[in-house]
């Protein structure tokens, strides 16, 4: 496979960036990409977490260290400091990502500079959010906004834009995206049905369908933008039925009529007599009278009691059914080996088809949210350029494991289930300070960006990887939330020592500067942390309020542990807590 670089572009193929995306996009050229293909946080407001399929090896864990360590990131610190995560917790080997928005933490004031200059439509949109939903969906909104900004620049003219999402967002997504590309450049909303009919339940809005779909915006730069016809292909046995009969040619039906609807404009050249029939229906042929008369002199027409002519539609002629908008026969993961252990991982076939649809062999995809890989996995086999961007050092590991179960190699190293005629393909990965160089630093397009200001109000990320602190938080209550005293007991009064029935919040909350360490951190029962974020409340409320209600899982208030004894605690645990 051939790893030329396409004319004009200033990037190298098969290139993994491990730096803030927004970094990344700002330094490539305008209108250099063909697709930018990506699935984004959804606004959840929650932290994912899962665990990593198979658990990372110790030398999967030793590369992600040293590779920081030559770029000079050796500590949390550092990592915060170049823009990205420090690999998390590698006892438990977590897959986790943080969807929770706020201006202090995420939201740079340039950013909104930038918007409510050059951008007013956007900044309106961002303003209704703000107002009809809160901080968290503006603070999100304009995240999401300055990139898609830059991403509408760097589109070629015949490029196009898809974006994953769901319900949360995704009419916000869509207001702000016509904002940036234009109304007239949206092609279509595509439902992704992805749990293949089989609705699940809607643990947030227990009074509601279940949720089985997701949301996919499709974008054109222009009405330029490339687009080829994606046909799902039949069964055997549906073959057979929309094919039923046979001839020396194969199989084939007589249901395509040969005549014009009478709504269709009238054209002269398709109204003229063959075999004796003249304009049948009012309307005339479909055929100029020189093809019909080809396609009887082949074979092609039947003449039903010598007056009704059908035409044979063979099945070796047939590209399948063209698809629509709802796509319900990509099942979410149905192959176990592209399993990486993410919980919000899409299928490699989902972005297949998109590539297939809106670009040609050796065109440029870009995916700027590229943790799980699949669309830099689906571009290679689509024989397609990728580039691909992440803000953690995971992101290669999973990219690692991915490819080499497609049979290709990463930064040299090859698989051992490496097939015999699969041509090695070898990816690099670069740093946040080894991004592109601009080529077309023309002021008049695109004018320079200042340096980021720093942060205010940032609220430090935790020392302590969440899944430990919960444990070691579980420990000191004797397996039960803080909350209401749940607790993993079994009949027998056994003590399941497992974290994943509780959530990990904060006693203060961060809105009130409240730390994310653990001497500000508290387990929960599920039921109660969703309670205490729909209404907004704090802890020691919600606390409260459960002992009025009598909602308490355990027989004496003397089984709970006291707030003000656990709060102590934790703080004499972080002091401890080792460098």
């Amino acid at each position: 496979m051939s790893s030329s670089v396409a004319a004009g572009s200033h990037f190298l193929n098969r290139n993994l960036f491990i730096c803030d995306n927004l970094d990344l996009l700002r330094s490539l050229d305008n209108e250099s990409v063909d697709l930018v293909c990506t699935d984004p946080p959804f606004a959840k407001n929650q932290t994912f977490q899962g665990k990593i399929k198979p658990p990372l090896e110790e030398h999967e864990i030793a590369a992600e260290k040293q590779l920081l360590s030559d770029w000079g990131i050796r500590s949390i610190v550092d990592a915060e400091a170049a823009g990205i995560l420090w690999p998390h917790d590698q006892k438990y080997n977590d897959a986790w990502f943080k969807d929770i928005w706020h201006f202090e933490k995420v939201v740079h004031e340039d950013w909104v500079k930038k918007i409510s200059v050059g951008w007013k439509a956007v900044s309106k949109v961002i303003e209704a959010a703000l107002n009809a939903n809160g901080e968290s969906m503006a603070a999100y909104l304009t995240y999401m906004a300055i990139r898609i900004i830059e991403i509408h620049r760097i589109l070629k003219p015949t490029g196009s834009f898809f974006i994953h999402c769901d319900q949360t967002a995704s009419h916000y997504l869509k207001a702000l995206i016509d904002a940036v590309f234009g109304e007239k450049q949206f092609r279509n909303d595509i439902t992704w049905q992805r749990a293949g009919g089989r609705a699940k339940g809607n643990q947030h809005l227990p009074k509601a369908f279940g949720n089985d779909c997701d949301t996919i915006l499709f974008y054109a730069k222009t009405k330029n933008s490339k687009f080829n016809r994606v046909y799902k292909l039949l069964t055997e046995e549906e073959l057979e039925e929309q094919f039923p009969k046979i001839d020396s040619r194969g199989r084939y039906n007589t249901g395509t009529p040969l005549f014009r609807q009478p709504s269709m404009k009238d054209r002269p050249n398709l109204c003229y007599e063959y075999n004796g029939i003249k304009n049948p229906h009012s309307a005339g042929w479909r055929v100029s009278k020189e093809r019909l008369k080809e396609m009887d002199e082949r074979g092609e027409i039947i003449w039903r009691d010598g007056k009704t002519p059908l035409r044979k539609s063979y099945l070796e002629d047939y590209k399948g059914k063209p698809i629509g908008n709802l796509w319900a026969d990509i099942q979410n993961l149905t192959r176990d080996d592209e399993h990486t252990g993410y919980p919000t991982q899409k299928p490699i076939a989902l972005a297949e088809r998109i590539i297939h649809a809106v670009t040609d062999e050796n065109d440029v995809v870009l995916d700027p949210f590229a943790g799980c890989a699949y669309v830099p996995v689906a571009a290679e086999r689509s024989r397609r350029q990728w580039i691909a961007c992440d803000i953690s050092i995971r992101a290669l590991t999973v990219l690692r494991r991915q490819f080499a179960k497609s049979a290709y190699s990463v930064d040299g190293e090859t698989s051992d289930s490496q097939l015999e005629g699969i041509s090695e393909v070898q990816t690099f990965t670069r740093s946040p300070n080894d991004l592109p160089k601009r080529t077309d630093e023309d002021p008049t397009k695109t004018p320079k960006m200042k340096p980021l200001p720093e942060r205010k109000y940032k609220v430090p990320s935790s020392d302590i990887p969440e899944d430990e602190m919960k444990r070691i938080l579980l420990e000191f209550s004797n397996w039960q939330a803080w909350c209401c005293g749940f607790a993993n007991r079994m009949p027998d009064g056994t003590i399941v020592e497992t974290t994943d029935n509780f959530h990990l919040d904060h006693i203060d909350p961060i809105s009130n500067e409240g730390s994310n360490q653990i001497m500000n951190r508290a387990p929960l029962c599920p039921a109660h942390n969703f309670r205490k974020k729909d209404r907004e409340i704090t802890l020691k409320r919600l606390r409260s309020e459960i002992e009025k209600a009598n909602e308490l899982k355990v027989k004496s208030r003397d089984d709970l542990v006291n707030l003000v004894k656990a709060r102590e605690y934790s703080m004499a645990v972080f002091r401890e807590w080792p460098e």
